[in-house]
C-alpha cells in the first residue's frame, strides 16, 4: 500500500473511529448505536476494499493487516501530538532525545506539564521532590544541580534502596566531595558529553526538563508522567547514556 493511501485511510475520523472499535472487539450492533447505519456501512465497505476488515462468523472484524497498520499508526499519532506538546510547551527550549527514543515518544503520551505560577513559583520544584521522597531506586542524567540539592542529596541517600546519576565532569566534581557519595547504594558515571536533557526516573515517576536555547537550565517548567511504559523509557534513556559514561569507583 502507497503510504498516501495510507494516510488517507487513516485521515478520515469515522474510519479510525470505526477501525479502533472493531480493535476493541466491539460488534457491528455496539458501533451502530454511535455510528448512522449507513456510515457505517460505507466505512465498512472501504475498510474491506482496502484489506482492514472483514466479515467473519457474521460480524464485522479487524483483519491481520489492519491491526498491524492500526497498531503502528496509533503510535506514530501518539508520538507526533506528544512532540506538539513538547514543542508547544517549551517553545524557546532545546527538545533534545536520542534518535531511537524519538520513535518511542508515545509512551510518554499520557504525561502531564507542571509549570510555576505567579502565586506558587516552585510548584515544579515542590512537586518533583514530593514525588522524589516516597521513591527508592532513583535514576536519572544531571547536568544541572538544584540550589537545594547539597541538603538534599544527603537526606535522601540516607533513606533510598539506591541513587545512580549520570552527570557532567564540573557536576562530578562538585558532588563527588559529599560524604553520602561512598554509600554502597550510590553509583555515579561521569558523561563527557553535555545532554541537553536533565531527567530522573523512579519506580513511582518520570520528570524531564529541558534548556532554553540561549543554553539555561528551565527550572520553571516540568514534564512528569506517573504511567508504566513513561517509567520504562525513562529507565532506558538512562541506560542509553549510562553506556556512554564511566562508571566512577
Amino acid at each position: 500500500m502507497d503510504i498516501a493511501d495510507l494516510l488517507k485511510t487513516f485521515a478520515s475520523g469515522r474510519r479510525m473511529e470505526v477501525l479502533e472499535a472493531l480493535l476493541r472487539g466491539e460488534t457491528r450492533d455496539d458501533i451502530k448505536v454511535r455510528v448512522p447505519a449507513s456510515t457505517f456501512a460505507f466505512t465498512i465497505d472501504y475498510l474491506k476494499k482496502e484489506g482492514f476488515a472483514e466479515v467473519t462468523d457474521g460480524d464485522v472484524a479487524v483483519t491481520e493487516r489492519g491491526r498491524a497498520y492500526l497498531l503502528i499508526f496509533d503510535q506514530f499519532r501518539k508520538s507526533v501530538t506528544t512532540l506538539d506538546k513538547l514543542y508547544t510547551t517549551f517553545s524557546d527550549h532545546t527538545i533534545t532525545f536520542p534518535d531511537e527514543f524519538l520513535t518511542r515518544l508515545y509512551e510518554l503520551a499520557d504525561s502531564s506539564f507542571v509549570t510555576s505560577e505567579p502565586s506558587n513559583v516552585l510548584k515544579p520544584h515542590r512537586i518533583f521532590f514530593e514525588h522524589l521522597s516516597r521513591s527508592r531506586d532513583i535514576a536519572g542524567v544531571s547536568p544541572i544541580l538544584f540550589p537545594d540539592y547539597p541538603e538534599f542529596f544527603g537526606a535522601l541517600a540516607a533513606n533510598v534502596d539506591t541513587i545512580s546519576l549520570v552527570v557532567t565532569p564540573e557536576i562530578y566534581d562538585i558532588i563527588s566531595d559529599y560524604p553520602e557519595t561512598a554509600l554502597d547504594s550510590v553509583e555515579l558515571f561521569v558523561i563527557e558529553e553535555n545532554p541537553k536533557i536533565a531527567f530522573t526516573v523512579t519506580e513511582r515517576f518520570l520528570s524531564i526538563g529541558f534548556f532554553y536555547r540561549s543554553g539555561n537550565y528551565d527550572f520553571t517548567r516540568d514534564l512528569i508522567s506517573t504511567s508504566p511504559e513513561a517509567i520504562t523509557f525513562g529507565r532506558e534513556l538512562v541506560e542509553y547514556y549510562r553506556k556512554k559514561a564511566r562508571k566512577m569507583e
